[in-house]
């Protein structure tokens, strides 16, 4: 019965195809009826599916919609009379809500409605921007940013919390009707066809017909002797072929009726497409005074330079800091141990600590006025005092009821002691957890207590879509400041420095990747920390811009009174910003790309003037580090090689 059907079907179609050859309704320009290709009999595609076919451009199509101009209900039946040949057809009708629409048509609609994502974002996302004010995760200031990029990112997802206001219903019919061919039944198509109400999408009387069908057989490779003629090239760890193949079209047989039929329904409008993408209208790009582009300060190319002075050579140093006597502190990358180095004749560094255990980071920094000095590896916190020169250590534990992220990091806000920080997962919301430590212990040995300051949930708000990395960042001070700042996807924000709330945000210019017109959001790779000068009243944050491929480093500096940006100063033709560093009074930033190159540049943030380090003399290869002397009188520079110093004229 099988093998009868078959030829039913078969001898069905090759009077139809005559028939329509004869009296066929022309299709779009583009669009053309062809013949199965070598390529796909070579592939072993079975004779009974080796059918005329629809193409566009001279390409096979996977499927096909339609689109007419009319109700669903005059548009289902003539769908189902045409299709009668091929079937006895299952078949069903829901109503289903728009918010469950499909993907495709569903994006269709947000292009026809623009004024549907400002009510679904307004009526799903304004309530919980307003309850994250309430708890301090936002500022008031940013909700209509935030509301922007909400609707300007929208993507239609069916099912999602966003769509669930669309609740409009609207029909969906789906046919489908399977067939095997040849005598053992190997190979079998199933024929699809789906009728789609689209009235909410068009505003109008609208419906589409989808039409494909999906053929199944064996993989002539994998039968006995495509596997003979394999094993010349056999891979025991390689891809072996499938046993049987699947294959999408839209057959004439199938096309045909249905395109006739509809084509001669008054005022159906019938057009074509490959999907629904088709019908979708191009978003125009709205200008938005949220969209920063920076103004970048290039260095002055006849601008005056100042030549470095080798200091020590030194091979091995992952870190250094400078105390008030001149000595320096230096951490040797293997065998690891913290060093310490008089400037002197002769003089070479000695060791004065080394760990128990490997570390892979830790934060080496020092007091305003370089009396003191701190290292935290793992967790452990080592203090050095200049004027005793003793060195004390102190096993770091930290006070709370839960297990601390064992990837716990180490900042300091001006003072040097460290502080601890990480981005932990609780109550279903990110937190941004800040922990302090409390008196320093008396003696050498004793423990070192930290406490949680805050647990910001600044973190959690930090989900939406933008480019990079959305882990909120400390900002670094070189001096105690009012306030805690972090720098985040869109920008900075001033926390509580008790409790973690949100004081105020700034909005910053774009940090990362190319020029958008619609997104400027986004915090840089292959930068400095962001950082921030107490006497200047400035924050750094590094930026990596990218145009025609090319990229160009640099450092937006932000006024902490006002959240206006001074300068965006750029280091074009380099790659990375391996290093910066803000002069004791706030007035100079240098800043050294960390490239082969070594170029680094002074600037003044007075006068805007820029002066060129070189150290081209000192031999230095990769300038890894800038920091000053706590008295700012030299600028000192850490190359894989050794230190190497930069005295800068007091007048400039």
């Amino acid at each position: 019965m099988k093998y009868a059907g078959f030829w039913k079907y078969a001898l069905w179609a090759a009077a139809f195809g005559c028939n329509a050859m004869a009296n066929a309704t022309p299709l779009p320009p583009g669009w053309q009826i062809r013949p199965t290709t070598a390529e796909d009999i070579a592939r072993g595609l079975p004779a009974a599916l080796q059918t005329p076919e629809l193409a566009k451009d001279g390409n096979r199509l996977l499927g096909v919609e339609m689109v007419v101009d009319l109700p669903f209900s005059q548009v289902l039946p003539v769908v189902v009379e045409a299709l009668r040949p091929v079937g006895p057809l299952r078949d069903e009708i829901e109503l289903i809500p728009v918010s469950r629409m499909s993907e495709g048509w569903g994006e269709v609609l947000l292009s026809r409605h623009p004024e549907l994502a400002q009510k679904l974002v307004r009526q799903v996302d304004l309530p919980k921007l307003q309850e994250n004010v309430r708890e301090g995760a936002l500022a008031e200031s940013e909700i209509p940013a935030r509301l922007a990029d909400l609707e300007r990112t929208l993507r239609f997802q069916p099912g999602g919390e966003r769509m669930a206001p669309l609740t409009e219903l609207y029909k969906f019919w789906s046919g489908s009707a399977r067939r095997e061919h040849g005598l053992r039944g190997k190979s079998s198509s199933i024929v699809i066809a789906n009728v789609r109400q689209l009235d909410p999408v068009f505003g109008r009387p609208a419906t589409s017909i989808f039409l494909t069908r999906n053929d199944e057989y064996p993989n002539p490779d994998n039968n006995f002797i495509g596997q003979l003629r394999g094993l010349a090239d056999f891979d025991v760890f390689g891809a072996h072929p499938p046993s049987r193949l699947e294959r999408n079209s839209v057959p004439e047989a199938m096309f045909r009726p249905v395109y006739e039929a509809l084509s001669q329904l008054p005022d159906a409008n019938l057009e074509l497409g490959l999907n629904a993408e088709h019908w979708r209208v191009p978003v125009v790009a709205k200008s938005r005074a949220l969209v920063r582009e920076p103004k970048l300060t290039l260095p002055d190319p006849h601008a005056k330079a100042l030549q470095a002075q080798v200091l020590l050579a030194f091979e091995g140093m992952d870190k250094f800091t400078v105390l008030a006597d001149g000595t320096v502190l230096m951490l040797r990358s293997y065998p690891q141990a913290l060093l310490q180095w008089s400037p002197a004749p002769g003089n070479q560094p000695r060791v004065v600590w080394t760990p128990a255990d490997f570390f892979t980071k830790g934060l080496l920094s020092r007091d305003t006025r370089g009396q003191s000095a701190y290292l935290a590896v793992n967790r452990q916190l080592v203090h050095f005092d200049a004027a005793t020169q003793k060195l004390a250590t102190h096993p770091i534990e930290f006070k709370s009821d839960r297990e601390v992220d064992k990837y716990i990091d180490y900042f300091h806000l001006g003072n040097g002691v460290p502080l601890a920080y990480d981005h932990s997962y609780r109550n279903k919301r990110d937190n941004f957890d800040i922990w302090q430590p409390t008196a320093q212990p008396a003696g050498d040995g004793a423990p070192w207590t930290y406490e949680k300051r805050f647990a910001s949930l600044r973190q959690g708000v930090m989900r939406e879509p933008a480019p990079g990395n959305l882990q909120i960042k400390p900002v670094r001070w070189d001096g105690e400041m009012p306030g805690f700042w972090v720098e985040d996807v869109n920008g900075l924000a001033e926390l509580d420095s008790e409790n973690g709330k949100v004081l105020r945000a700034v909005r910053l210019p774009r940090r990362f990747g190319e020029a958008d017109p619609q997104e400027d959001r986004g915090m840089a790779q292959w930068t400095p920390e962001p950082f921030g000068s107490a006497k200047g009243g400035w924050i750094g944050v590094g930026f990596i811009l990218i145009e025609d491929k090319k990229r160009t480093p640099g450092v937006h500096v932000v006024d902490v009174a006002s959240g206006k940006v001074r300068y965006s100063l750029a280091l074009p033709g380099q790659e990375t910003l391996g290093t910066a560093a803000p002069s004791p009074d706030g007035r100079l930033l240098a800043m050294a790309t960390g490239s082969r190159e070594n170029a680094a540049v002074l600037w003044n943030l007075q006068t805007g003037r820029s002066l060129t380090l070189r150290s081209e003399k000192t031999g230095c290869s990769d300038l890894k580090q800038l920091q000053w002397t706590p008295q700012g009188d030299l600028l000192v520079g850490r190359c894989s090689n050794g230190l190497l110093g930069w005295d800068v004229p007091s007048d400039w």
